[in-house]
């Protein structure tokens, strides 16, 4: 098992795959269901608006329709809290306490070139998050697809995937954690989440609100959400970056091994020690201590 880098270039445990870490922390959100706090009075839904300065502005009809469409919801240590295009709604999430990671999925192609003998790698394309609409037309023509004997597929949005690796390549998932989510954060509200995922260090309580609806022009003044997403992508990184920071830290290993190897190979000691350069009066001792334990 190879090792990753996390954060700034530590190592950390590597997974078997993406698909495996998605359906091992999903099972975890289904099978144990984050506990819904939300109350017939909606006075929790007020009070959680009431912690974030965005809302300030907002009228009572407002309010009054975020508490009929919002929700408040608890998640466990090492669960998933978002996932882009997983649910059949995107939800914007706002922290109300404890604190979540943003982990990175690296999916890369391996092979030792022939030339130089050397591993190399190679970042796989990415993979386009389906958008609601189109998720809506595809789940909708699987449903009508038994009833029908041909149905042409729905064109999907973005560029194709990429063709399957060769047999000579062998294919690593490296997973960078690179954000911290904390009291008062924003998060889910359209940033880049291609092979992203939140997921919780702590007990954490998030109050969600329905994406769509929070980009309307009435909840959307100042076009404030899209200067929060824009902010969000400039902290962190993209995926080229992180392959990059991968590679610079992959030749930093390389370097420091190398330097160890000549290192040792020129300094190799020339006289080993023999059983003669021990001292006799110590061989003696060693043999009489075995002889009084053979005793």
């Amino acid at each position: 098992m190879r090792r990753t880098l996390v954060g700034c270039g530590t190592p950390g445990p590597r997974y078997t795959g993406w698909q495996q870490f998605r359906t091992s922390r999903h099972s975890q959100t289904v099978h144990g269901q984050p506990r819904k706090l939300t109350p017939d009075g909606r006075t929790d839904l007020l009070d959680a608006l009431a912690r974030f300065s965005y809302f300030d502005r907002w009228s009572d009809e407002q309010r009054r329709d975020c508490c009929h469409r919002a929700q408040i919801r608890q998640f466990e240590p090492d669960q998933t809290v978002f996932v882009e295009g997983q649910a059949p709604v995107n939800y914007a999430h706002f922290m109300l306490s404890g604190e979540c990671g943003l982990l990175q999925c690296l999916k890369l192609h391996r092979w030792r070139d022939s030339r130089t003998a050397t591993e190399r790698y190679r970042l796989s394309r990415a993979q386009p998050t389906e958008d609601e609409i189109t998720r809506f037309h595809r789940r909708r023509a699987q449903r009508v697809e038994p009833a029908l004997h041909t149905v042409e597929p729905l064109p999907t949005v973005g560029p194709s995937r990429p063709p399957p690796p060769t047999g000579r390549d062998r294919i690593e998932y490296h997973f960078v954690d690179i954000a911290t989510y904390s009291r008062g954060s924003v998060f889910g509200i359209g940033e880049h989440m291609v092979d992203r995922a939140v997921y919780a260090r702590t007990p954490v309580q998030c109050l969600l609100i329905p994406r769509y609806w929070l980009l309307e022009k009435p909840q959307n003044r100042g076009n404030i959400w899209n200067r929060v997403r824009c902010f969000l992508e400039q902290r962190q990184p993209s995926r080229d970056r992180l392959f990059r920071w991968f590679l610079t830290e992959l030749l930093w290993h390389r370097y420091r091994r190398q330097l160890v190897d000549d290192f040792r190979l020129v300094h190799a000691p020339r006289h080993l020690p023999r059983p003669s350069d021990v001292p006799l009066v110590c061989r003696i001792e060693e043999c009489d201590v075995q002889r009084h334990d053979h005793d």
